[in-house]
């Protein structure tokens, strides 16, 4: 005989959901966690929350959590954000991954606090992590012509890539690799992406030829190759 009985499924229990959300937050790596995005990733309905703790903000504060982030966010939280979202990638974040779960701040929040394109966010974030400007960063990567009869080969471009500078200076702890001054703890510190050996007598722009230096060990470098 068919039973047609009504049952309900998926029964959980406050402390079980509230699990679920602290893994899944964790896992992310996030202090805000939108509905849409848990309820995508562990097929628990906003309704089922609702239902067990009344509302959304309820049940995120039940579980440690903000029910959203701040609105008036600071420059300084957005490149925080940013920072922690490049090094989970382990690279430069495109505009379209910065968001839930990766990022809980959306590109939006960037592009209105901002007003600018993401390949610009992105020099911004770079200047205020090695304190350099982003007119010196954007001159470090461009092409310089070097006087000279005859120049030589390479494989690579001149060019810096906003990611393998960063790399670059992750590996320094973004700090000047010769006098080890650095930006977090003096503020007139500005780091500059160098060519172990110069571009100018060879030099490839590679992860391996590169090194932090701050402006004033850098200016006295020039093009000498020091050992």
């Amino acid at each position: 005989m068919t039973d047609y009985s009504i049952k309900r499924y998926g029964e959980y229990s406050d402390a079980e959901i509230v699990e679920r959300l602290k893994a899944f937050a964790q896992n992310a790596g996030v202090a805000f966690v939108s509905s849409r995005s848990f309820s995508e990733a562990t097929g628990i309905a906003e309704a089922t929350v609702t239902n067990h703790f009344g509302s959304w903000k309820a049940f995120c504060e039940s579980a440690g959590l903000a029910p959203r982030y701040q609105r008036s966010v600071s420059n300084q939280s957005l490149f925080e954000n940013l920072d922690h979202v490049w090094q989970k990638l382990n690279r430069q974040p495109r505009a379209k991954e910065m968001k839930q779960p990766l990022s809980p701040i959306s590109i939006s929040r960037y592009q209105k606090e901002f007003q600018k394109p993401w390949h610009n966010i992105c020099l911004e974030f770079l200047s205020w992590k090695s304190g350099a400007s982003v007119a010196e960063i954007e001159r470090e990567a461009q092409v310089q012509s070097v006087p000279s009869i005859k120049q030589p080969t390479h494989k690579t471009r001149r060019e810096i890539s906003l990611s393998l500078r960063y790399e670059v200076l992750k590996r320094d702890n973004f700090r000047c690799v010769k006098c080890g001054h650095s930006p977090a703890t003096e503020a007139r510190v500005q780091l500059h992406i160098d060519h172990v050996v110069p571009w100018a007598n060879g030099g490839e722009t590679v992860f391996t030829n590169l090194q932090c230096l701050c402006s004033e060990c850098n200016l006295g470098k020039s093009n000498r190759h020091i050992g």
